[in-house]
């Protein structure tokens, strides 16, 4: 049997190893950088890694409480693998055979590993038993499960924020795409009240156009006459060609003044029509909560855009009967509702 001494001896000598394991860099032992693909060590990597953390693993293990035999074996498998990764680390790549003795020591790196595992795995069973390493790992295990409760509240908190302002972002998109929704009616009134303008524009300058014409027509006619000699028939002829000329002038001067007029009605109506839409967001917000407010603000607008309002620009402007209908309809409707 082992005496205490002997015992502090092997753990002082496992420490020592520990240390120089720790020294140990992945790619100080693959040496891919070093030797290239054909020569490296890249293929023992895996068994390197787990070699490594394998005996990392058994540092928690309290070794005064392991029995000097298996602490012993392990110091031995210890040892075996800091040999084993010297060899990587002064491994000469200028030798005979250099490819063979490469995959030498990868094939006994890999043959080993299962001896490390076999006499590490007694030290891992030690410290899990270990009645302090228990009550820690249980700790650890209560923590880790009081942070997974901590954070899903703190994600329940943060979704329902999120379902909030998801609702309000909703609510206010509605709100924004009504208010574009009577905007892009509107911007159809103004471009009609536009068009119109532009051919009432066009009409009026044919209608000044013929105006003159009949100014300067009368003013020709009005040097020629027949002669003296000329007969009642060639008289009558040639004050009959006047009378015709100048009536279809005034006729294409009439088409033109009315032509005119109704563009220019159209485009003072399509105008009015825009400004209500326009405005309707505006009055239909003051309102408030008045429901009847609201409903006496949407029949204006639906009877400024639907009835035919007077402008000037015609001789007789009534009401269409249809959109006194339309207005008959959003009434009745509205009046249900309340």
């Amino acid at each position: 049997m082992a005496t205490k001494q002997q015992h502090e001896q092997l753990i002082e000598q496992i420490n020592a190893n520990y240390e120089k394991l720790a020294e140990f860099q992945i790619e100080d032992l693959v040496r891919e950088n070093e030797l290239g693909s054909q020569l490296s060590f890249k293929e023992a990597e895996p068994t390197i890694i787990k070699t490594i953390d394998l005996f990392n693993r058994a540092k928690t293990v309290n070794l005064e409480e392991v029995p000097y035999n298996l602490l012993n074996n392990f110091s031995n498998q210890l040892s075996v693998v800091i040999e084993r990764f010297e060899t990587f680390k002064s491994f000469n790549p200028n030798q005979n055979n250099p490819v063979n003795q490469r995959d030498s020591l990868i094939t006994q790196l890999n043959n080993q590993y299962d001896g490390y595992y076999q006499h590490t795995l007694p030290l891992l069973n030690i410290g899990l038993l270990s009645g302090n390493d228990i009550s820690l790992q249980q700790a650890k295990i209560d923590q880790l499960i009081s942070d997974i409760v901590k954070k899903t509240k703190e994600t329940e908190k943060k979704g329902e924020e999120y379902l909030s302002q998801l609702n309000e972002t909703l609510k206010s998109a509605e709100e924004a795409a009504a208010k574009v929704g009577v905007s892009r009616h509107s911007q159809i009134f103004n471009t009609e009240s536009t068009e119109h303008e532009r051919q009432s524009k066009n009409w009026l300058k044919w209608t000044v156009g013929v105006l003159i014409a009949i100014v300067f027509a009368a003013i020709i006619l009005i040097f020629l006459f027949p002669d003296t000699t000329s007969s009642s028939a060639e008289i009558i002829q040639f004050s009959v060609t006047k009378v015709i000329i100048l009536s279809a002038m005034f006729y294409g001067l009439s088409i033109c003044n009315r032509n005119y007029k109704a563009h220019k009605h159209n485009a003072t109506l399509n105008k009015h029509r825009q400004n209500a839409l326009s405005t309707f967001e505006t009055f239909a917000k003051a309102a408030g909560t008045d429901a009847q407010t609201k409903s006496a603000v949407l029949i204006e607008a639906t009877h400024t855009i639907f009835s035919n309002q007077q402008t000037g620009y015609l001789n007789s402007e009534k009401d269409s009967e249809s959109s006194n209908k339309i207005v008959e309809i959003i009434k009745s409707v509205t009046t249900n509702k309340d």
